[in-house]
């Protein structure tokens, strides 16, 4: 395998190119995430940049490619890969797509044909030890390793869950938010349900609690937790207002009453208790409560909503 760098052939220098897979009701989320994440604008599906993320994290990165080299010219291209000898052992070479610049189906065919065959080592098309991918975005042609891997998928079924539960996209959709790029903050969800948030924190090695005043909700999260390996006692059974401990960042899905009434005072009441649990909040609320918010010593960062249905929630960032 060659080392990763970049060779210079007078185009600018890239390290990775990072591919985006969103439906149309996830763009605004999936626009926010990328914003707090990357620290700027998403404009295609498709990014260029030397910033290196774990694109496991993001449910909306359908891959990366770590770029090897690249070159105006399909000939120059592959005359740096024989001249560098680069050699894999079963590997599949594949076109990727991209959103920026249209390729004819035949160009891309002929592109992977001449690029394939200075590699030295093995083909396999079936069972690839290694995914190597080639694009060509606006003039240049980038060829490197592809990583498409997307774990989280695993734990979107549950043992247990609710119609109205947080789905696992939006979940660790959330806990990026609240952690940002340091896997080191700690993170606690007040209002767990059945654990999803707590899940997906703990898939990408976070220090993690739940909580829940529901007995029979909280031992559900516990048996969700236990299925995928991790120890169900991260899980407690709690009122959220009785909580001391101090977090880094705080998801709150605050409860609206799905199966048994629960008043806007009350309501109030669990935004109130985050002001002393934790320094960044992540909301999820049926109503807009930004104002709420603010009025209890909050800065809004950002916002959107999120559509299921007929049924929208709000997500707003806010920090003390």
């Amino acid at each position: 395998t060659p080392k990763l760098s970049i060779l210079n052939l007078g185009v600018r220098q890239v390290n990775y190119i990072y591919f985006f897979n969103y439906q149309e009701n996830e763009i605004d989320l999936c626009k926010l995430e990328f914003k707090t994440l990357f620290n700027d604008v998403l404009k295609n599906r498709t990014y260029i940049t030397s910033h290196n993320f774990d694109y496991t994290r993001s449910v909306y990165v359908k891959g990366r490619l770590k770029v090897i080299y690249q070159s105006h010219s399909i000939e120059e291209l592959v005359n740096t890969i024989r001249t560098q000898k680069t050699t894999y052992y079963e590997f599949k070479l594949q076109y990727l797509k991209n959103d920026i610049t249209h390729v004819d189906y035949n160009l891309t065919l002929e592109a992977l044909k001449r690029i394939s065959e200075p590699i030295q080592g093995s083909v396999s098309f079936k069972n690839p030890k290694v995914k190597l991918g080639v694009t060509f975005i606006e003039d240049t042609w980038y060829f490197g390793e592809y990583e498409n891997e997307m774990l989280w998928s695993l734990r979107v079924h549950k043992p247990h869950s609710y119609s109205h539960s947080l789905n696992t996209r939006d979940a660790r959709t959330l806990v990026n938010l609240a952690i940002r790029n340091n896997t080191a903050l700690t993170l606690v969800d007040p209002c767990c349900g059945i654990g999803t948030v707590v899940l997906e924190a703990l898939s990408m090695g976070i220090h993690v609690r739940g909580y829940d005043i529901n007995r029979y909700v909280a031992y559900q999260a516990r048996l969700n937790l236990q299925h995928f390996g991790y120890d169900p006692l991260i899980v407690n059974k709690k009122d959220m207002t009785q909580l001391k401990e101090h977090y880094d960042s705080c998801v709150l899905d605050i409860p609206y009453g799905v199966y048994s009434p629960f008043t806007y005072n009350e309501q109030l009441e669990l935004l109130k208790a985050t002001t002393s649990l934790t320094d960044r909040l992540i909301l999820v609320s049926h109503i807009d409560m930004q104002q709420e918010l603010e009025t209890l010593g909050y800065t809004i960062e950002d916002s959107c909503t999120i559509t299921k249905g007929n049924f929208t929630r709000y997500i707003t960032i806010a920090n003390l």
